[in-house]
């Protein structure tokens, strides 16, 4: 179902969901970050020809964020430490907040390297079962230590395959899909995984092993891809097969202010902002 994506202008450049347009409508905000994410530069799979000069990109923006000073920001080991704090798991938070960060990393990528057209690529696990040739080998900064998996290893039918994603899918109701309803990212009452985030996304960093397999994973550059075949997963989910997030004020009303922009300065992003 999802091998389609690959050949698609913009896996995000699809509009809103009603309920959203409903929303906006009246509370008159956050128009500007939806359309800068809905329109940002096309999103290709990492194992495609289209994508090998995003992939040489991102190798460059590794590398450049590697370099900067442990005091700025957008060095590479300092936005792994925004997940290592802040992120939010096994809750309704986990898709915006992964979103919103997602699209920071991206203004970023772009200002490190002065490629201002890149857009992350994004590797479909449910066609490629291993890590990509992409992440591998001596010398690239996309190659990470540890992993547990080999290049050879093999992610299983019961995480990723046609008939586990048909059943995600097939959900209509958003906290069964996208994970339970919490007071807070971190610390609140309530929670629970929903199906996309404990079977694939949950299956994956298990997979893939090592930095991976905790909080600082995204110090692996496959973590970044990964997490952007997640974020493609919503769209199906909410815009492709035109079901509702939820309208819980506790969750629209909802503003992150834990991340950093391309130019290293505070940055935040309410959930609103993150509705196609």
């Amino acid at each position: 179902m999802l091998d389609s994506l690959s050949s698609r202008r913009d896996i995000l450049k699809l509009g809103m969901s009603v309920s959203a347009i409903g929303l906006l409508a009246a509370t008159g905000g956050c128009e500007a970050l939806r359309d800068a994410i809905a329109n940002r530069p096309v999103r290709r799979d990492v194992t495609t020809a289209g994508a090998a000069n995003d992939v040489a990109i991102y190798r460059d923006a590794v590398t450049a964020m590697k370099a900067l000073p442990a005091s700025d920001p957008r060095n590479w080991d300092n936005q792994a430490t925004i997940h290592l704090d802040f992120c939010p798991h096994g809750n309704w938070f986990f898709l915006p907040w992964h979103r919103a960060y997602l699209y920071y990393f991206e203004r970023i990528c772009r200002e490190v390297t002065g490629e201002q057209d890149f857009a992350l690529p994004y590797w479909n696990w449910q066609k490629d079962r291993a890590i990509p040739s992409q992440f591998w080998g001596a010398g690239n900064p996309l190659d990470h230590s540890p992993r547990t998996a080999t290049a050879a290893s093999q992610a299983l039918d019961s995480w990723v395959g046609p008939q586990t994603m048909e059943d995600i899918f097939d959900l209509t109701n958003f906290e069964q899909f996208a994970s339970y309803e919490s007071s807070a990212p971190r610390g609140g009452t309530g929670g629970g995984y929903g199906s996309l985030e404990q079977t694939p996304h949950n299956n994956i960093h298990g997979f893939v092993g090592g930095t991976m397999g905790g909080y600082t994973s995204p110090l692996d550059p496959v973590f970044w891809c990964h997490h952007n075949m997640i974020d493609c997963c919503w769209v199906e989910w909410n815009i492709n097969r035109q079901n509702t997030n939820t309208n819980d004020t506790n969750w629209t009303s909802f503003t992150f202010t834990e991340f950093s922009d391309e130019n290293g300065d505070p940055a935040e992003m309410s959930i609103l902002g993150t509705v196609l």
